[in-house]
């Protein structure tokens, strides 16, 4: 398979994934940390009526300056809310039921998606989970080659759609917000899927694949190339738990 091969899988998977958020007709939510994942989102639902961007971050946080330096790329707004520690503290207490059991660095950006649907209030809200599972983003992908690659990331979906999504889906409907994440989509999930792991593979950048079809899909180069601290870190959120943990 060539690249071009695989831009026509996800193209027509990615407009039924998103068909939904097109549909709505209330406001809408959109979790944009500046970087290729929601800026692709982002980018998609930019025409839409009643769109809004926010993003979360304790203050000075890299989150916010990135989602700032993001929206002004795409020629739209984007709502920045300062949390204070205070805030981290008592959602980690609040939360502490869906956090438990959880690794540090699946708990903190769990936390930091509590605390986003919390700011955004009631309604539909698009997030960009996902994409690093299916496109190879994290670190640990890093010079694994093509059959521990696709384990790892089989491994990795499953865990976040078996466990940490479900978790999600909970603290949204205890909030009363609507989550659709369309990397999650069973029919995206399987088109990304289909592409075989070798055109998945990272090389120089991290989700590498992912960046060039997000350029194909006219995002600009600048979001789409952006290096961005994951959400536990971007926000600030990590460093807070680590802290409670001690």
């Amino acid at each position: 398979m060539i690249e071009e091969d695989a831009y026509e899988r996800l193209d027509p998977a990615f407009e039924a994934a998103m068909a939904g958020a097109r549909r709505e007709h209330r406001p809408l939510t959109v979790l944009f940390s500046g970087g290729v994942d929601s800026g692709l989102l982002a980018w998609e639902l930019r025409a839409r009526p009643r769109t809004r961007l926010l993003t979360i971050g304790l203050p000075g946080s890299p989150d916010l300056h990135a989602a700032r330096a993001g929206a002004a790329d795409l020629g739209v707004r984007v709502e920045e809310i300062e949390i204070p520690t205070g805030a981290v503290e008592d959602g980690a207490r609040r939360w502490s039921t869906r956090l438990q059991d959880l690794p540090r660095t699946r708990a903190a950006p769990l936390l930091g998606l509590a605390l986003a649907m919390a700011s955004a209030g009631t309604g539909p809200v698009v997030c960009g989970q996902g994409a690093d599972e299916l496109f190879l983003g994290y670190a640990h992908f890093r010079n694994l080659d093509a059959r521990a690659a696709s384990e790892r990331s089989d491994a990795d979906l499953a865990r976040l759609r078996e466990t940490d999504a479900v978790r999600a889906g909970a603290i949204a409907h205890e909030l009363g917000v609507e989550l659709a994440c369309p990397y999650l989509d069973p029919v995206f999930v399987r088109a990304a899927r289909s592409i075989p792991i070798d055109l998945r593979l990272p090389g120089r950048e991290p989700k590498a694949l992912f960046r060039r079809w997000a350029l194909h899909r006219g995002l600009p180069r600048s979001v789409a190339m952006r290096a961005k601290k994951a959400l536990q870190y971007g926000t600030g959120i990590d460093r807070v738990l680590e802290r409670l943990g001690r």
